[in-house]
């Protein structure tokens, strides 16, 4: 197999209104391989006029096409078609995630594509299965609460899971009966490039889905300004989600936010350490770190502290970096030069701070890895809630570590930064794991596990800082009440 025979020679289009389009003014820019940080594809800048010319055909397709009187029966038979599609098609989406953002080939092909194709099937059900209620008010009046599609929604996605987190926002979009005007990022465009293929051979109304790459100032704030767009979502950090609230200003549209995390994964003395070890290290290091509900602050009970760590190390040394294609490799690389110099920071602050550094914190010698932009796994011990390290989402293989005495004590620890994204908790006795996770401030909680298998049936809320709204298909919903008087003759005197 080799992974460049799924990519294209000419640049990639952009996907509006139901054609592949050229932008007017032709602009493009590189896609990046992170491992050789060489560039092996283009893609098409979107412009203003590509912006508009987009959400003016998923408003269309919404008000005037098909779309909007469209049954959930038919649109969820044209989701599992396009699932079905995709699911032929996985290893070209897989090769493609691979090259794009560095990750390894075995975790997305095998993992991720396979969730996505979940997404496609399972969504397809939701639409059928979308309920409201009727609320008791008295004998003579009936009140229906109903959910109903927001119209147009626009969807700017993250560069650390585009194929996975694509997929399940778009398919939710649609299952709700929205139509959607789709922003990939940047750093990672060709899966959601591919993906309009996929919509396009399904047999998808002109203008239900448009996909346009370009830059966030151009793109994304079109996107989010624009009257013409009832509904913004946005992955990404938290600063990003910040200047969303402020460019929605305007007009004053539902907002809905996945942002950043710094969670905590507790360790309380009566675990297994041989076993509490490996979690932890897997908390962290999925991805290189570069996933949002990692467990990057581990509180660790005093009397096994040093213990912990140690064995800890000797774990993550263990980890292989290299090309994700490469079935040796157990660390990927970073997505971008500019991201891995900005996680390289982080680990400068910490050695000046006082942190004390266990393992990693180096660059790679080799010349290979120096290449691209690979970071070791990097144990900060002795971490204080007053460090740079303790409190800033780093999004890297960096984990810090802090000492705790008591249940208190931790859970003070745990709740100690401006984010509330998730957060793990280690113990057999498991009133206590319930009590924890109860009372750390945070809206995805694992108890003697860490990243969750039920991703869409069990979808979390991002607390504090770290989003806005719940995660599935009723976040692009809105509800309605309606209130029937069934008395006789009932008029106002």
């Amino acid at each position: 197999m080799n992974p460049y025979d799924y990519i294209k020679k000419e640049p990639y289009k952009l996907y509006i209104d139901g054609e592949f389009v050229i932008p007017k003014e032709k602009e493009v820019f590189d896609v990046i391989n992170p491992v050789t940080n060489e560039p092996f594809a283009k893609v098409y800048k979107a412009g203003k006029e590509e912006v508009e010319r987009a959400i003016l055909a998923a408003r269309r397709a919404f008000d005037e096409g098909p779309w909007g009187r469209m049954s959930a029966k038919e649109r969820s038979k044209l989701l599992l078609k396009a699932g079905q599609i995709l699911d032929k098609r996985k290893e070209e989406f897989a090769c493609t995630e691979t090259l794009e953002c560095g990750k390894l080939y075995a975790g997305v092909l095998y993992f991720e594509a396979e969730m996505c194709v979940d997404a496609f099937e399972y969504f397809a059900g939701k639409a059928r299965c979308i309920e409201g209620k009727t609320v008791p008010i008295d004998e003579n009046t009936v009140n229906l609460v109903q959910w109903y599609p927001h119209g147009v929604v626009g969807e700017i996605l993250p560069w650390n899971g585009p194929l996975m987190m694509g997929c399940q926002k778009i398919c939710a979009i649609l299952a709700a009966g929205n139509t959607a005007v789709v922003k990939p990022s940047s750093w990672a465009s060709l899966s959601m490039m591919l993906l309009a293929e996929v919509f396009e051979e399904a047999g998808f109304p002109k203008g239900v889905v448009n996909i346009v790459a370009g830059s966030g100032s151009v793109v994304g704030d079109a996107i989010v300004k624009s009257p013409l767009v009832d509904m913004a979502a946005m992955t990404g950090g938290t600063d990003t989600g910040k200047h969303i609230i402020e460019a929605s200003k305007d007009t004053v549209k539902e907002i809905a936010l996945e942002l950043g995390g710094k969670s905590p994964n507790i360790m309380f003395e009566d675990v297994n350490i041989d076993d509490a070890v490996k979690w932890a290290r897997w908390g962290f290091t999925q991805n290189s770190g570069q996933v949002c509900v990692s467990g990057t602050r581990l509180l660790v009970q005093r009397s096994i502290y040093e213990e912990f760590i140690e064995k800890l190390k000797i774990e993550c040394e263990k980890m292989v970096p290299g090309d994700g294609f490469d079935r040796t490799s157990t660390l990927n690389t970073l997505i971008h030069r500019e991201h891995a110099k900005v996680v390289w920071g982080y680990i400068e602050k910490g050695k000046a701070q006082g942190a004390r550094l266990v393992c990693g914190g180096v660059p790679y010698e080799d010349e290979t890895l120096k290449k691209g932009n690979f970071v070791p796994v990097t144990l900060f011990a002795d971490v204080t809630p007053d460090m740079t390290i303790f409190q800033e989402e780093i999004f890297g293989p960096v984990l810090c570590i802090t000492p705790f005495d008591t249940e208190e004590e931790a859970v003070k620890l745990a709740n100690a930064t401006e984010y509330g994204l998730a957060g793990g908790v280690f113990t057999k006795d498991m009133k206590r794991g319930l009590r924890v996770a109860q009372k750390i401030k945070g809206g995805q909680i694992y108890v003697n596990s860490y990243f969750s298998k039920g991703m869409i049936e069990a979808q979390g809320t991002g607390w504090k800082q770290s989003g806005l709204g719940v995660a599935g298909i009723q976040k692009y919903m809105i509800s309605k009440t309606i209130f029937i008087d069934t008395e006789t003759g009932s008029v106002p005197q």
